[in-house]
Parts: C-alpha cells; sequence; structure tokens
C-alpha cells in the first residue's frame, strides 16, 4: 500500500506528464486517438492517487477542489465515451498545474 507522500508524488509526476501532453499543443490533441487515452489515464491517475490521501493531508493544501480531481476520475473512467474534451484540455492546461503547485508548496513548507 502506498503511503500519501508516495501517493502525492504520483501525482506530481501524472502532472509532469501532462504538462508534456499540452506542450504538443490542443490541436495535435484533439487529433490524436492516443494523446486523448493518455489524458484520461492521467486524470483517472491522479484522482486515484487522490482518493488514497487522508483528508488531513489533503486539507494541507488549499485551493486545491479535491472533491473534483477525485470526480474527475470518476468521469473518465465510468463515463469515458462522453467527456467533453475542451473540458478536459481545460483542465490539463489550466487546472493541473495548480494542484503541481499546491504539492510542492506543502513539500518546501514541510522542509523548512
Amino acid at each position: 500500500m502506498r503511503n500519501p507522500a508516495e501517493r502525492l508524488n504520483d501525482i506530481v509526476v501524472a502532472v509532469t506528464d501532462a504538462a508534456a501532453l499540452v506542450a504538443r499543443g490542443h490541436s495535435e490533441f484533439i487529433a490524436d486517438p492516443l494523446l486523448i487515452r493518455a489524458a484520461k489515464n492521467i486524470l483517472a491517475e491522479i484522482g486515484e492517487a487522490a482518493k488514497g490521501i487522508n483528508d488531513d493531508t489533503l486539507s494541507t493544501m488549499p485551493g486545491v477542489p479535491w472533491k473534483n480531481v477525485k470526480g474527475m476520475r470518476d468521469k473518465v473512467v465510468h463515463d469515458y465515451p462522453d467527456i467533453d474534451l475542451d473540458l478536459m484540455w481545460e483542465t490539463l492546461v489550466h487546472e493541473l498545474p495548480r494542484v503541481g503547485e499546491a504539492i510542492a508548496g506543502r513539500t518546501r513548507r514541510r522542509d523548512e
């Protein structure tokens, strides 16, 4: 069983992968079914990792909508054919970097 620190690291790795996907651009993303699958997997992994972290730990990162993060996992796993690709793209571009920054900020605070 993975501990919270390992799960947070899993999220950071997935956020980094998302940034690499975003760097390819929206046009390439929309046109490539494999990139879409990769994005769904990234979101599923982040949500699954978040579900395995206790609420006390998650509360140390205010501003991250953890309920939405977990819910996005459920959406891409269970309702995968009906995913709004533009909403998913916006999540990759705007929301995931904030999640990564919140985790990094938590890590910096603990190291100080």
